[in-house]
């Protein structure tokens, strides 16, 4: 019988406001395809800044790839940390215009997701558990292209900053987590293995590739987790 992988889908946002390259996708486009028995799908495409199109995008692709997890990246500029979100709201979205200047009303979530859906839902993961694997994770990764050298760990002051948190915010993070969180739980009988990560501003390729190794670690807290 033939081992099936672990499926996660991986997305970023693209550019929005001020931001020409969003690091969450330029995070994304550098995943490989697979770790050991984790089959890593990441969305070629970043997803946009637009309400309607997040409310699109989320059931689309996780009736596409069918994943075991998933894992939205986005940009949190005020901060110069990594977290994990525990939660999102289902309300909030009339408040802060999207990028085309639209918004989702109270009388639109009534429409999308009806009267009796959850005002805040959360992920199956025990999000502050994974926080301690993701740190155990990092702390055991080789620092090979730094030091040339294998099996050397990286020293606590070196560890990129990786919390967890409750605040994924009213705007386009909020909504897909939101959005992603009900479509994962229709279509496997109630698990929502979601999560939304917020990474902090990063540029250039060294950052981008330190970026990389903390989603990847991630990835792995997670599939262990599960």
């Amino acid at each position: 019988m033939s081992h099936i992988p672990v499926r996660v889908l991986v997305t970023g946002f693209g550019a929005f406001k001020e931001i020409t390259a969003n690091p969450s996708f330029e995070i994304v486009k550098r995943l490989p395809p697979s770790l050991v028995d984790v089959e890593i799908i990441a969305h070629p495409e970043p997803t946009e800044a637009v309400y309607h199109k997040l409310l699109e995008v989320s059931p689309r692709l996780i009736q596409q790839h069918n994943p075991t997890i998933v894992l939205h990246i986005g940009l949190a500029v005020e901060r110069d940390y990594f977290a994990v979100e525990q939660s999102a709201y289902r309300d909030g979205y009339h408040e802060y215009p999207d990028m085309e200047r639209k918004v989702i009303s109270k009388l639109d979530v009534k429409k999308i997701w009806g009267k009796k859906s959850a005002e805040n839902l959360s992920s199956s993961f025990d999000l502050e558990s994974v926080v301690e694997v993701w740190k155990r994770n990092l702390g055991s990764r080789s620092d090979n292209k730094a030091r040339g050298k294998r099996d050397v760990k990286l020293s606590q002051q070196q560890l990129p900053d990786v919390r967890f948190s409750d605040d994924v915010g009213a705007w386009v993070c909020g909504l897909v987590y939101y959005s992603s969180l009900v479509e994962f739980s229709k279509s496997s009988g109630g698990q929502r293995n979601v999560v939304f990560l917020h990474v902090p501003p990063l540029s250039g390729d060294s950052e981008l590739e330190m970026g990389k190794e903390v989603v990847l670690c991630l990835i792995m807290a997670l599939v262990e987790s599960l």
